[in-house]
């Protein structure tokens, strides 16, 4: 593990229950919405990325981040196997779920990349601010050399660092420590949220059919998007909203503030409803145990996983 590079922001422990054996060996039926293709795998070849939570910190190890990660989900697959078995969604079990919930809501290389879009930006801003004038930029140069003693321009003029800025030849990539030490953070504040909300499992019948999972696998939904400006997004603390959660094929969890929590069973519209909220919610990739899911497409027509790609 201190070697590894492969890293695996969307863990084999969850995966391997959307499988058809529910163990990491067992294969997942995927279904790529961009590429149009559908292929079976198991889940170590599939979410993950190299270096994902690799960092660069003097005195640590580049894989520290990874190994916590790994004793993490050692205790999530647990808490998840025991969640499938009991249906108890409390204590120790209702904690570690929540709180996996919580880092996959937040952490994907979509997320850091939607999340490096406006730190980007206000670089650009700052940037095109110190050289909208001679004057300016000369002022912020004069205090840097006053700062570190060099004179940083090597006889650079004004005129090459204005044409230099405003033809945008730079690149400005934002520290991946520091997307890490967001998305911490964003989790501790996101895991608080959910356990203000009531929890409702749902489980599958014996003709309901079974759930499915994505890329992007945790749901933040208005209950009444009809009500709301198009212009305003959900927030995981704002009422009138739900988290919906895919446990495994067979269970899954419904999040809600005014809702009480409790066990139901599932028919197969509703089963059919929250996978077409799982299709809906993805980045670009879906995983099912087989082809044949059911979800409900354009037209409120109840159709399989297998003609999902035709209609894409």
């Amino acid at each position: 593990m201190s070697n590894a590079r492969h890293h695996h922001y969307l863990s084999q422990c969850y995966l391997k229950g959307f499988t058809q054996g529910n163990s990491k060996k067992s294969k997942l039926t995927v279904f790529d919405l961009k590429s149009k293709k559908m292929f079976e795998t198991i889940p170590r070849n599939v979410g993950g990325i190299r270096d994902f939570n690799r960092i660069e910190v003097d005195g640590l190890d580049p894989n520290t981040i990874e190994k916590m990660q790994s004793e993490f989900e050692g205790k999530v697959a647990k808490a998840l196997k025991e969640l499938n078995q009991n249906l108890d969604f409390s204590g120790e079990v209702k904690d570690l779920i929540l709180q996996f919930i919580a880092m996959l809501a937040i952490r994907s290389p979509e997320m850091r990349e939607h999340l490096s879009k406006p730190l980007t930006k206000i670089a650009e801003t700052i940037i095109s601010s110190n050289v909208a004038s001679k004057e300016r930029w000369e002022t912020q140069i004069k205090k840097m050399k006053e700062e570190t003693g060099e004179d940083i321009l090597n006889d650079i003029s004004y005129d090459e660092i204005k044409q230099f800025v405003d033809e945008k030849r730079y690149n400005i990539e934002i520290n991946q420590e520091h997307q890490i030490r967001m998305e911490l953070t964003g989790m501790d504040t996101i895991c608080e949220l959910l356990h203000q909300r009531n929890w409702q499992l749902i489980k599958v019948s014996e003709d309901s059919g079974e759930f499915i999972t994505s890329d992007k696998p945790v749901s933040l939904t208005w209950n009444f998007p009809d009500k709301v400006p198009e212009y305003i997004s959900p927030g995981f603390g704002l009422k009138n909203t739900m988290v919906y959660f895919p446990v495994s094929k067979n269970l899954s969890l419904v999040g809600e503030f005014d809702r009480d929590n409790g066990i139901s069973q599932a028919n197969q519209i509703l089963v059919s409803m929250l996978n077409s909220k799982v299709i809906a919610n993805c980045y670009k990739r879906l995983f099912a145990s087989k082809s044949n899911f059911d979800y409900i497409a354009k037209g409120h027509q109840l159709k399989k996983g297998n003609t999902l790609l035709m209609n894409a």
